[in-house]
C-alpha cells in the first residue's frame, strides 16, 4: 500500500516539474524566436533598473510588474494562436487572418496600457530628477 502512494507522490512531483519544464520552453521559445517578445524582455529590465533607481514602493512594484506580465502573458498566447493557425493551415484565411490579427491587437492593447501605467508611476520620478539637476 505505501509503495502506491509513494509511486503516486513521485509521479505527481515528476508531473509539477513537467509542467515547469514545459513552461521554460515556451519561455525559450518566445525569446528565442518572437522579437515582440524580446522587447518585452527589454522593457522588463529598463523599468527594473529604473525601479531600483528611483526605489519605487512596494505598490509600485506590483503595478509596474504586473503590468509587463499582463504584457508577456498575452504575447505568449498570441504566439499559441499564430502557431495552432499555422499548424492548422499555411493558406491564406480569412479567418485565420482574424485570428492572428486579433491577437495581435490583444498584445498591442496590453502594450499600450502597461506603458500608460508605467508612465504613471515613473513620469513623477523623472520630473523630481529634473528638478533636483536645476
Amino acid at each position: 500500500m505505501k509503495d502506491s502512494k509513494d509511486k503516486k507522490e513521485v509521479g505527481l512531483v515528476k508531473n509539477v516539474l513537467n509542467k515547469f519544464k514545459y513552461s521554460g520552453q515556451g519561455l525559450l521559445y518566445c525569446l528565442q524566436n518572437e522579437s515582440s517578445f524580446v522587447l518585452v524582455a527589454i522593457f522588463a529590465c529598463i523599468i527594473i533598473i529604473m525601479g531600483v533607481y528611483f526605489d519605487i514602493d512596494f505598490l509600485e512594484w506590483v503595478i509596474s510588474f504586473g503590468s509587463l506580465c499582463m504584457v508577456s502573458i498575452t504575447e505568449l498566447i498570441n504566439t499559441a494562436i499564430e502557431a495552432t493557425v499555422d499548424m492548422v493551415t499555411l493558406e491564406y484565411n480569412e479567418y485565420a487572418k482574424i485570428a492572428k490579427d486579433c491577437g495581435s491587437a490583444a498584445t498591442g492593447i496590453m502594450s499600450v496600457l502597461a506603458t500608460i501605467v508605467n508612465l504613471i508611476i515613473f513620469i513623477p520620478y523623472f520630473i523630481e530628477l529634473i528638478i533636483k539637476m536645476f
